[in-house]
């Protein structure tokens, strides 16, 4: 959809046959699968199009990255894509996915290669294919991904799981699909076995585009059709064997990359513009042989000995043959080196001093030897100095995009490195800001408007420009967000900058009310010097009356730290006075109040309480008071005694270990004598109601299956549960109540003798006055 997408907006209508072509599926797929899952996705959203009858003929897409990437027109690869990139995605698009169709009136677009693949998963595999061809040179090959393997996995496979984003699982049976269609191959299997990719088709198109440029020879006379015939020199002549090439090849292509590097066998013997035309008869250049060998005869041949041509040369009319040049050297007065230039070719040439003008001439001297009439011929006397420019790391491309034809000329590459590092540190500041995602936009818009508010004026040095203002953050405000007034999270307008430069302009407003009301008449002159005075001052108050607040705050923050420390210091000594006191119960000193035995013994004591009661609750009978207690001092003796047999771990039977192991078996007791109670509850009548009821209600309107029956019977052992639950909660309840009940209570005086008693003591307000009166403190 992108690939079809117009220049002026992000909305794409296709139809939903065109739709399914692209993807291999039917319309019925389309319609009830791809378009649900786009809308999910937040990708893109979709209007459907209707005819009369109701029916979906037509889908509007609306891509929202693109849209949201044209509307910020920042950095965003998408907002950068013009009418010629589109077409020529579209273009390529076509020839590998393309369903193909023939218009009427118009010529056909044929089908793509992968055009065949339809069906379930045909949507991914094109995916992949569409990937990998992108991915590919000229010869074909794919660009492999790059680092250690996972074990068991090859680099074609974790290759194509990059390219799609799936698992490694996933991207196996694409590859395997793909392969057995015949739309990939193995790269030279025999030099690198089945690990790298080969796309065929590319390969093909390639050959074919390279064909049709080269000029093809006729049948007859197997001359090149509208070019002149020269002669070619025979090899006893001394001709160069070298500079004999294939004239079905164009142009030289690098090695290294995926790419095969053609020979110099194979640069078409009648090019001209190439680096050994000046070595053929029918150039125009001249001989690199010295003249007075034969003269004309031997201006046509080949030096002997050859002089041997660099790797790479770039073929241009101005080669070998040109004056003062020498074979596959950079061209005088053209600028950078040629690719790969040998050590030293980088240096300035050497400025060559008058000897008479220097008074003595030493020939070991570079500086002081006489300029040769060629010196200047080339340069026009000149000196030039040849710099390598500096690469920008890939890592901050983005970043320093906006400096990229500043940093090409830093000279040096440890001045590089050192400035990348410098980069770095910011951009892991600023994504502990914004994020990973945004830290390099970010950087890169603050070095655009830097550079911006430069102006004409040029920058000098880009170290010392990047360290002191284009890296560094001016926040106008309090926020650790803004930079020159723009919210790096967002890319707005920073709000308390907008606020202080809005209280700014009010300030000075209701400043040049106060001055036109106090001078209606004056002139315009002594109005403005009368409203900046005015301006000075009111300034100049608010500044005092800031620093006033701001002291005010300092001492309340110094009042308030005091106050801390003096309630930690109080704190600290209630704790040193608590953890002093002797335990409540045994005497111990330095307890804290309580010892760890006795501690011990008494959550001991509370947990036995409540086995017991749990045992009662069931047992006895509330209403008989009597029975009661007589069943709990029954039950109590009996737990004690089970209690105080426990065993020491370790031998150890010192008071604390047999309290511990006290406490522990309690605990255990108490757990069994629940879960007995809970077990007899659930297998009580209440109980079994309940959940025959909940069963009952579960299955109601549902099918009697196995998966159903186990549900309704999981929902009615719960109910179940519940209700053991709150019967013996019921059973505790009327326990403690008949406990209450039993015990002796102090009788609660009647109103009467309540109000005489509280008749003759004296109100509060009567001491106040008694004192004021009698004068006492």
């Amino acid at each position: 959809m992108l690939v079809k997408a117009p220049v002026t907006s992000a909305h794409v209508i296709m139809m939903q046959r065109d739709l399914a072509g692209w993807l291999g599926y039917g319309v019925s797929h389309v319609a009830h699968t791809v378009v649900p899952r786009v809308r999910a996705s937040g990708v893109a959203t979709c209007e459907r199009a209707r005819d009369a009858a109701g029916w979906t003929h037509a889908l509007d897409f609306e891509l929202l990255p693109l849209k949201e990437a044209r509307a910020e027109q920042g950095l965003n690869p998408l907002s950068l894509l013009n009418k010629r990139d589109l077409a020529t995605m579209l273009r390529f698009t076509e020839a590998v996915l393309c369903p193909g169709w023939a218009p009427k009136d118009k010529p056909a677009t044929p089908a793509g290669f992968m055009s065949a693949r339809q069906g379930r998963d045909s949507a991914t595999d094109r995916l992949a294919m569409l990937l990998l061809a992108l991915e590919a040179r000229e010869d074909g090959s794919v660009r492999m991904a790059p680092g250690r393997l996972p074990e068991g996995y090859t680099r074609s496979e974790v290759t194509v799981a990059r390219l799609l984003g799936c698992s490694l699982d996933a991207a196996v049976e694409v590859l395997k699909r793909l392969l057995a269609m015949g739309a990939v191959d193995w790269d030279r299997p025999e030099r690198f076995g089945q690990d790298r990719l080969l796309i065929p088709a590319i390969r093909a198109a390639y050959q074919r585009a390279r064909a049709a440029s080269s000029p093809q020879p006729d049948e007859a006379s197997g001359e090149v059709p509208g070019s002149e015939k020269e002669e070619t020199p025979s090899s006893e002549a001394g001709s160069c064997p070298r500079c004999v090439g294939d004239a079905a090849h164009e142009e030289l292509v690098l090695e290294g990359d995926g790419w095969e590097q053609l020979s110099f066998e194979d640069v078409p013997a009648g090019a001209t513009d190439s680096a050994c035309g000046d070595q053929t008869a029918g150039s125009e250049a001249s001989s690199q042989v010295d003249a007075g060998f034969e003269g004309d005869s031997v201006a046509g041949l080949c030096a002997d000995p050859h002089a041997a041509h660099p790797p790479v040369v770039t073929l241009s009319a101005s080669s070998a043959g040109s004056l003062d040049c020498f074979s596959g050297s950079a061209v005088l007065g053209d600028g950078p080196l040629r690719e790969r230039a040998c050590a030293g070719e980088d240096r300035p040439e050497i400025t060559l001093a008058d000897p008479a003008s220097s008074g003595k001439a030493d020939p070991l001297r570079g500086e002081q030897q006489t300029a040769s009439p060629a010196a200047g011929r080339g340069s026009a006397g000149r000196t030039r100095v040849f710099v390598r420019p500096v690469a920008i790391p890939d890592d901050l491309k983005v970043a320093l995009a906006p400096v990229a034809w500043l940093w090409a000329g830093l000279g040096r590459e440890s001045t590089g490195k050192w400035l990348a590092r410098a980069v770095r540190l910011e951009l892991v500041r600023l994504r502990g800001l914004v994020g990973d995602e945004r830290a390099d936009r970010r950087l890169a818009e603050r070095l655009k408007r830097r550079l911006d508010r430069q102006g004409t004026r040029p920058v000098q040095n880009l170290a010392g420009w990047l360290l002191k203002r284009g890296l560094p953050q001016q926040a106008e405000c309090w926020s650790t967000l803004c930079d020159d007034g723009i919210r790096m999270d967002t890319g707005g307008i920073c709000e308390s900058c907008t606020c202080r430069i809005g209280d700014r302009r009010g300030l000075r407003t209701v400043v040049a009310a106060r001055v036109t009301a106090q001078h209606l008449h004056l002139p315009p002159g002594e109005w403005r010097a009368s409203y900046e005075s005015e301006l000075r001052a009111t300034v100049a108050y608010q500044a005092a009356m800031d620093l006033v607040r701001r002291e005010r705050t300092a001492e309340q923050q110094v009042a308030f730290r005091a106050a801390v420390e003096e309630q930690k210091a109080q704190l600290a000594l209630a704790k040193a006075e608590r953890a002093a006191q002797p335990c409540a119960d045994c005497g111990v000193s330095g307890a804290a109040g309580l010892c760890m035995t006795c501690t011990l013994r008494r959550e001991t004591v509370a947990v036995v309480e409540k086995a017991v009661d749990v045992a009662v609750a069931l047992r006895a009978d509330v209403d008989d008071q009597q029975a009661l207690d007589a069943l709990t001092e029954q039950v109590t003796q009996d737990t004690w005694a089970f209690v105080r047999k426990a065993a020491v771990p370790g031998g150890c039977d010192d008071p604390t270990s047999r309290a511990y192991a006290e406490r522990e078996v309690a605990k255990r007791v108490l757990e069994t004598r629940r879960g007995r109670a809970l077990e007899r509850l659930r297998e009580s009548k209440p109980a079994e109601a309940e959940a025959a009821h909940v069963l009952r209600m579960a299955m109601r309107g549902m099918f009697p299956t196995e998966k159903n029956l186990k549900r309704a019977k999981k929902a009615a052992a719960k109910a179940r549960a519940r209700v053991a639950e709150e019967l013996l909660g019921e059973f505790l309840c009327d326990l403690y109540r008949a406990r209450a009940a039993a015990m002796p209570q102090e009788r609660v005086p009647a109103w009467n003798e309540r109000c005489a008693e509280l008749a003759v003591r004296p109100l509060a307000e009567d001491e106040v006055a008694t004192k004021e009166l009698v004068g006492a403190p």
